[in-house]
């Protein structure tokens, strides 16, 4: 199967969202490898989803963690790439072995020029940046434009507000490189409930 963009889902925890998305044609499915996080995956639950997934990217998700513990994990785990939920010195993403995704947020407070130079600073040194909001729970008029522009100047993906109504909307709009989705618990272990990204796939889905 094959979809209209790229895709990343985030906080794979189960061998189900795992081959699910892989089976779905995502790009790069997420792991929370957060050291201090009750929700991050356990590393023998990632090793089981490691040997069982092919033909999509994997990253780990990382809070805070110094460089080399990025880098120890990453070759434990065969990670492709890394993606950052804080802002890390410049220094420190060139100190990591893999390519990173730097994760940013726009909020109703954002100021929209440091916002582009922070970006314009880090894209030599990173893969990509996934947009996030604390403030915005979906894609309208009051940051559509913004999201476009940032779009067009880097390599995006838009990590807040998608759903299966406007999905097709913000792809014709905003242009993203891409869009980040999130995963979940299992209802039970093997049983899950895939509704709601069935529901978008089915919407970015190839004809």
């Amino acid at each position: 199967m094959g979809l209209r963009t790229s895709v990343i889902v985030n906080g794979i925890n189960n061998l189900s969202d795992a081959r699910y998305c892989a089976g779905m044609g995502v790009d790069i499915i997420g792991f929370n490898l957060k050291l201090d996080d009750p929700e991050r995956v356990q590393p023998q639950t990632l090793k089981e989803i490691m040997g069982w997934v092919a033909g999509v990217q994997t990253v780990g998700e990382f809070l805070r963690a110094r460089p080399d513990v990025i880098n120890e994990m990453a070759e434990e785990f065969k990670l492709d790439l890394i993606q950052l939920d804080v802002p890390y010195l410049i220094d420190e993403i060139e100190e990591i072995n893999r390519p990173v995704i730097q994760k940013v947020f726009i909020n109703k407070d954002t100021v929209q020029s440091e916002l582009l130079e922070m970006m314009e600073l880090y894209t030599p040194f990173v893969h990509s940046f996934i947009i996030f909001s604390d403030d915005f729970d979906t894609i309208d008029e009051t940051n559509s434009r913004f999201l476009a522009d940032l779009s067009a100047k880097f390599k995006v993906y838009i990590g807040f507000g998608i759903d299966k109504a406007n999905i097709n909307g913000v792809l014709k709009t905003v242009k993203p490189t891409g869009i980040g989705l999130t995963g979940g618990h299992e209802i039970k272990p093997g049983l899950k409930d895939f509704d709601e990204l069935a529901d978008i796939f089915e919407e970015i889905e190839e004809s």
